[in-house]
């Protein structure tokens, strides 16, 4: 792949979580692990159209949200004006140092060309004993991402796992978008302290396949679908579309890694 990731977001970024609300949902839940007090100054690292922002400002937090892509951050301004709201490159912050007291992105870390430099840049802007939280960490973490206990109940995470990984072969060197990322060893090797794995979930469910589709097309996914060689991607479209009916609910967990900057 090689479209920076911020130029697919751009692209997708009239439809992104419109389809249903799958990254509006993970944000209310991971705010709700972190528990930020109003007044927090909080940081949106990739802040896509606000699916952490949103939660925020409703406890009161003076958020700042930057992300790569202009669209992201037009629809984000648009839709929460009480938030300060700039086009930037994460890895690389035009923000004071020490000027908040909470910063958060989600599952933005691993698609970063540099995942270390946005870590460490997330540890320059916070105050002393400020904590830094994402997700999209993997490696040292306790959950599993495809293996849920009630995968029976929610089979569609499953089907939708196993149908990435039978077309993953068929995928060009460097193909699809982000890269496995060991989120304590990112946290540790920044600096910083008392690291902790807290869990966010969400429950979606979509209406029939062809909304499954639409999703699938309108956030990252898609990096992976049109990396595939056409016939392939033809061929899991409609695999997609040929899913159970009744696995119509998409359960899925993460990890919420996050660690403090030492006073």
């Amino acid at each position: 792949m090689e479209e920076s990731a911020w130029k697919l977001f751009d692209r997708v970024a009239a439809d992104y979580d419109q389809v249903v609300p799958f990254f509006a949902e993970y944000g209310r839940a991971i705010v709700d692990v972190l528990d930020p007090p109003a007044g927090c100054r909080l940081l949106d690292l990739g802040c896509g159209r606000g699916a952490l922002t949103a939660p925020a400002l409703a406890r009161g937090c003076a958020v700042t949200a930057v992300d790569a892509s202009p669209a992201m951050v037009g629809h984000l301004a648009a839709d929460f004006p009480a938030a300060a709201a700039y086009v930037m490159d994460v890895q690389a912050l035009d923000l004071p140092s020490e000027s908040f007291d909470l910063v958060v992105s989600s599952f933005v870390v691993h698609v970063l060309d540099d995942p270390a430099a946005g870590v460490a840049e997330a540890y320059r802007v916070l105050a002393p004993g400020g904590r830094f939280a994402f997700t999209g960490g993997s490696a040292r973490t306790t959950y599993d991402w495809g293996g849920q206990p009630d995968a029976d109940v929610f089979p569609l995470a499953r089907h939708l796992d196993a149908l990435f990984q039978e077309f993953a072969v068929h995928l060009p060197p460097n193909g699809s978008m982000g890269r496995p990322v060991d989120a304590a060893d990112l946290l540790e090797e920044a600096g910083f302290v008392d690291l902790r794995e807290e869990q966010a979930e969400v429950r979606i469910e979509f209406g029939d396949n062809a909304m499954l589709w639409r999703w699938a097309m309108s956030h990252g996914y898609r990096a992976f679908i049109e990396d595939l060689p056409a016939d392939r991607r033809e061929q899991f479209h409609r695999r997609v579309l040929e899913l159970p009916a009744d696995a119509r609910v998409l359960r899925r967990v993460t990890g919420v890694w996050s660690g403090r900057r030492p006073r």
